[in-house]
């Protein structure tokens, strides 16, 4: 009995070991006291997983669960750094946040190549940039052209084997490194012979049964530089809209090897199209291209095809979907009875710490702007802080809450995946923009609406 109580203890212990929470800690040096998030690449969108405040030494420390993957450091005041996690607790000390040089990891040599990676990278890609109008512009045959040729391909090489060394630690940046780094051109080719060598070797590193990839911004970044290379100045927009579409077509085709990561990569192409506005593309994927060769179920197959249909919901240009009933302090609403110029629609949860922030700039923009209205729906949040909340809100507004959550009509009517999430309508109710960042919100309207 007692060997058994004793084992039954041993066994706890190695439980609680394997789920218990890393830590993440570091030190800010040029920064004020503020609140910091931990927010998590997750697939297409960022995560916020905890939010403490720096202490008065401007330290932090997260305990929090984490997965292997890519996370972010960002503090209330914007300021943002990445980490990558590996089993491992992650320490930095940064002296100057905003130059990534002064950021150093203590212990992690998975964040100190991805970090030295990233330093090298941009050195060599900015006098890479300085080369390039003179071996664009200049006489081959001449002797400044040679030697700027010659300094170009020097370089190349000096990033190859750079990278090389730090992929041969073989570790979770490793991996990440080989995926993320621009392919060398050989400048003896023409422009033409360079680009298709680009295009069809794009990939080449890219191993899309690798799951570990959605966890970070590496794979998406480098989906969207595949499709800039693409496009070149002097196509027309019926070539321009040929050419994406037949880029969607290569790396779904690529992406059939795994169902996870084709499913992913459809849905990151269906969002990103509509939120270009580019719907020639996204009705070429509500096709669900190369489903056939996609080893899945009938439900998996279901799953996608109901990415298609969301994805095809409010899009720009289209009419909004009604919103009524009765706010929160039991008024009666109806989105089409709003009578402004402008109508911002805002999903939003109280959980969010994000969310409840931009509340803030909206109450200040709605009061310097009386051409604009808003609905806040609220997705997710106790209701009475809800409505504590909205009483302290100064701009009229109305706050809707049917306690349904992710199962809201509204929030299906608009494809609401995330909060915060922003669209702007216009005076007929027409989705003129959409967005899950307030910023870029506000940007939009000064740069388009007030001009």
């Amino acid at each position: 009995m007692r060997s058994f109580k004793l084992l039954t203890i041993i066994l706890f212990f190695f439980v609680w070991l394997s789920t218990s929470a890393q830590t993440v800690s570091g030190t800010f040096f040029n920064l004020p006291q503020q609140k910091v998030y931990l927010n998590a690449y997750t697939g297409l969108y960022m995560e916020v997983l905890d939010s403490v405040m720096m202490n008065q030494e401007k330290r932090i420390e997260f305990n929090t669960q984490l997965k292997k993957g890519m996370y972010q450091i960002e503090t209330e005041h914007g300021n943002t750094l990445d980490f990558l996690y590996d089993e491992s607790d992650v320490k930095f000390v940064a002296r100057d946040i905003d130059d990534i040089s002064s950021i150093e990891f203590i212990d992690s040599q998975l964040n100190t190549d991805w970090y030295n990676y990233k330093i090298v990278k941009e050195n060599t890609l900015n006098s890479l940039d300085l080369l390039k109008p003179i071996l664009r512009d200049y006489d081959k045959k001449s002797e400044f052209y040679q030697k700027s040729k010659s300094e170009y391909e020097s370089l190349q090489n000096a990033f190859v084997e750079f990278t090389d060394s730090l992929i041969a630690h073989d570790n979770y940046a490793s991996k990440l490194i080989l995926v993320d780094r621009f392919m060398p051109l050989n400048l003896d080719e023409n422009f033409d012979n360079q680009r298709k060598n680009l295009i069809s070797n794009f990939f080449n590193d890219v191993d899309f049964n690798d799951l570990s990839l959605i966890q970070t911004y590496v794979l998406t970044d480098k989906i969207f530089d595949f499709f800039s290379i693409q496009l070149t100045s002097g196509q027309a927009q019926e070539q321009q809209i040929m050419s994406l579409v037949l880029a969607s077509d290569n790396v779904l085709n690529r992406a059939t090897l795994n169902y996870e990561m084709y499913k992913f990569i459809f849905q990151f192409l269906m969002e990103s199209f509509n939120e270009l506005k580019i719907n020639e593309v996204v009705d070429y994927l509500t096709r669900i291209p190369y489903y056939e060769e996609l080893d899945c179920t009938e439900e998996q197959y279901a799953e996608l095809l109901s990415i298609a249909e969301f994805n095809s919901r409010a899009r720009i240009g289209s009419e909004a979907k009604n919103i009524f009933g009765k706010t929160i302090f039991d008024e009666d609403f109806d989105l089409y009875s709003i009578e402004s110029e402008f109508t911002i629609v805002y999903f939003w949860s109280y959980t969010c710490d994000h969310c409840r922030e931009s509340l803030k700039h909206l109450e200040s923009f709605l009061n310097e702007n009386n051409n604009f209205s808003m609905i806040a729906v609220s997705v997710k949040g106790d209701l009475k802080k809800i409505k504590n909340l909205a009483k302290k809100f100064k701009a009229e507004a109305f706050f809707y809450h049917d306690g349904l959550e992710w199962d809201s009509p509204a929030v299906n009517d608009y494809a609401v995946v995330a909060t915060p999430s922003f669209f702007l309508l216009d005076k007929d109710k027409k989705i003129i923009y959409k967005t899950f960042d307030y910023k870029e919100l506000i940007n939009f309207v000064n740069l388009i609406i007030k001009q």
